[in-house]
């Protein structure tokens, strides 16, 4: 067991499911002394919860959580650090995807995915952060994408919103590392959740425990980037690096996503 996450208290956005879900389970069986789950989703909170409580007891807490309301965002972090006076680990991980042609987003839809995956996320490192300079310590761990690394067709919203994490994640980081904070950026590509909803997962998804092992090793480093699986790894190194071989993978993608949606009415 790992003295980084022993007898650590955390707050996990999203926790309910998906990769929230195995944040929260792996925080607990990795010692941690209270794990603080904020979900959108009541039933699914109680539920996962109560099954979490089984195998140890009153330390999954769970607080119904809207993150795009920063007054509901502040009560769980406050609520955490009221539970034994610190707060060591805060998971802004709640989001959702968003892959649709342009001409079916709305200001609406822009409005809405940039309040929920880039403000939630803010109001969460924000909240946390004067906490944990007056501690003089704390890990702060934001979910972004791997869409947020490279630019993918049919998703710019989704990119826009995940690329802005990342950049705060950064400067965050030059900020405040020398005031004993850290700061994480989880860059997932295809792990196997609910955001593919009916969906078949593509062929380089991997699980959710594959994907939250990975994030543990990592943040144990204390790394600012947490890039995963393989194929998005490779993605993000031949942007950087070989962008006219990105630019073939990236042109291939929007022409069969575009063919797709003629179609499927859907991007697979």
């Amino acid at each position: 067991m790992s003295e980084y996450f022993e007898n650590k208290v955390a707050v996990v956005t999203g926790a309910a499911s998906g990769i929230g879900l195995g944040l929260t389970e792996h925080l607990l069986s990795r010692g941690a002394k209270a794990v603080f789950m904020g979900d959108v989703k009541e039933e699914n909170l109680t539920r996962e919860s109560e099954r979490l409580n089984q195998a140890y007891p009153g330390k999954a807490i769970p607080l119904l959580t809207d993150v795009t309301k920063l007054e509901q965002v502040e009560k769980l972090i406050h609520a955490a650090k009221a539970f034994d006076g610190h707060l060591d680990f805060v998971f802004n991980n709640a989001g959702m995807g968003m892959t649709l042609p342009t001409e079916q987003i709305t200001f609406e839809i822009w409005k809405f995915i940039m309040d929920l995956n880039f403000m939630g996320v803010v109001y969460g490192t924000y909240s946390a952060i004067p906490i944990m300079r007056k501690q003089g310590f704390g890990h702060i761990v934001n979910t972004a994408s791997g869409a947020g690394l490279v630019p993918l067709p049919y998703q710019a919203v989704y990119a826009a919103s995940k690329s802005a994490i990342i950049t705060m994640t950064e400067s965050l980081q030059y900020e405040l590392e020398t005031e004993g904070l850290n700061f994480s950026v989880i860059c997932p590509g295809n792990v196997r959740t609910a955001i593919f909803g009916d969906m078949a997962p593509p062929p380089d998804s991997i699980s959710v425990d594959e994907a939250v092992d990975y994030i543990f090793q990592e943040l144990e480093k204390k790394s600012l980037f947490i890039i995963f699986p393989g194929t998005t790894r490779i993605l993000d190194m031949l942007y950087r690096e070989r962008r006219s071989a990105f630019d073939v993978i990236a042109r291939q993608m929007a022409a069969e996503r575009r063919e797709n949606y003629r179609t499927k009415g859907t991007y697979q």
